[in-house]
């Protein structure tokens, strides 16, 4: 009698894991229990296990590196194996886990500021419970001078002026910095908002800056909660670098702001406003789509590395707004690719339905961010070690 087996998406069973690796079974359940491979039971036998193909291709790609140390940094640096170990966010099976709760899930009822508390390991104790913070006189003046730039170079500019932000994090007790840090998140909202920094729940200063109703607000929330974090990106890795150095929590977020302005990571927003703009002028979505595609040019807002079956996070913020003609055009358009939107094209979409300024969905993304910026600080300071990787010298001997 022949024994049917279910497929389960992304897993394969023993016999094709050790063929793809060129190992005995021996040695694939040394992966599974070193946690470098992970296994899940077979749902047709619970006698037998299947295994992750995503794990499996990254051990087979480390393999053909070699062992050598710099290779296999080189390797893991690029969308490679895990480079720390973090308690704050998993990325696993095209879901986003904020300390192993649904962030999709989250963003449904949840608030920034009891995100900031979960990610902080709070407790029951409630930093955001205290008064607004207190902010240099030259805040005000210096934030009416910085109006034209953007929420990046303002915020950046502006967090040194925050009570208690740049005191050094070195041998300080987590919970002591929870103080600044709640004064850090309301700053860089204030930033955003060009207000002075408030003890209101940050969706609704943003909220109230852009005049915008109880729904509007409500999408604000639900995306500032889906980007709160999103495990070691670029920005997240500068701001653990500089927290090791026992440097201060505005030192450590004035490096994350500096890499999310890049346009490979949250400056893409301003690369998908572009596009959208192509196609309100022209009318045809289809028609830019391949003009781009015959000129080589990128397609932003499109596709994700870590989730091959679309972005949560963009797939949740579109689900929540009303229907566009232009954004329905350029989706068809991309889907006929076999391309999905992810979280900066949502930003964007969401940023021209609510009528928002130029710019709000990379200020949406820096405040969501920030509270992530901050538990990988707090996390690292716990570490009390200094992040120093060594560099494989190519030049002239």
């Amino acid at each position: 009698m022949l024994r049917l087996v279910m497929a389960v998406a992304g897993y394969i069973d023993a016999d094709e894991a050790t063929a793809r690796l060129g190992v005995k079974r021996t040695t694939l359940y040394a992966y599974v229990s070193r946690g470098v491979l992970r296994a899940i039971a077979d749902p047709a036998d619970s006698h037998r296990s299947l295994y992750s193909s995503v794990d499996v291709d990254a051990l087979t790609k480390r393999k053909r590196h070699g062992r050598k140390p710099e290779r296999v940094a080189a390797a893991t640096l690029d969308w490679g194996l895990p480079v720390l170990s973090s308690r704050i966010t998993l990325i696993e099976h095209g879901r986003l886990f904020y300390r192993g709760q649904d962030a999709v899930e989250l963003a449904g009822h949840a608030s920034l500021e009891e995100i900031a508390r979960l990610m902080w390991d709070c407790g029951a104790e409630d930093p955001f419970a205290g008064p607004a913070p207190a902010v240099d006189q030259a805040w005000i003046r210096l934030a009416a001078a910085l109006g034209n730039l953007s929420v990046i170079e303002r915020a950046a500019a502006l967090l040194p002026l925050v009570y208690g932000s740049t005191a050094l994090t070195w041998q300080r007790e987590t919970r002591r910095l929870w103080p600044p840090a709640v004064a850090l998140v309301r700053a860089v909202a204030a930033a955003a908002a060009g207000t002075r920094p408030t003890s209101a729940p940050v969706h609704t200063v943003l909220a109230d800056a852009w005049k915008l109703d109880k729904g509007g607000a409500d999408l604000v929330r639900a995306a500032l909660v889906v980007l709160a974090d999103h495990e070691l990106n670029a920005s997240t890795f500068a701001v653990r670098i500089v927290a090791s150095t026992g440097a201060s929590l505005a030192s450590a977020l004035a490096a994350g702001l500096a890499a999310l302005s890049g346009p490979l990571h949250g400056g893409s927003t301003s690369l998908v406003e572009i596009f959208f703009d192509e196609v309100e002028r022209s009318g045809d979505a289809a028609k830019v789509v391949e003009e781009r595609l015959w000129r080589g040019d990128r397609l932003p807002g499109f596709d994700h590395p870590l989730y091959p079956e679309g972005d949560p996070r963009g797939s949740a913020l579109l689900g929540m707004l009303p229907l566009a003609a232009r954004r329905v055009d350029v989706l068809a358009a991309m889907d006929r690719l076999g391309k999905l939107p992810n979280v900066d094209f949502a930003l964007v979409a969401l940023r021209r339905a609510l009528r928002l300024p130029r710019g709000a969905a990379l200020s949406l993304f820096a405040v969501g961010r920030t509270v992530g910026w901050i538990a990988h600080a707090l996390e690292q300071c716990e570490e009390g070690k200094l992040i120093r990787p060594r560099a494989r010298y190519r030049g002239q001997e």
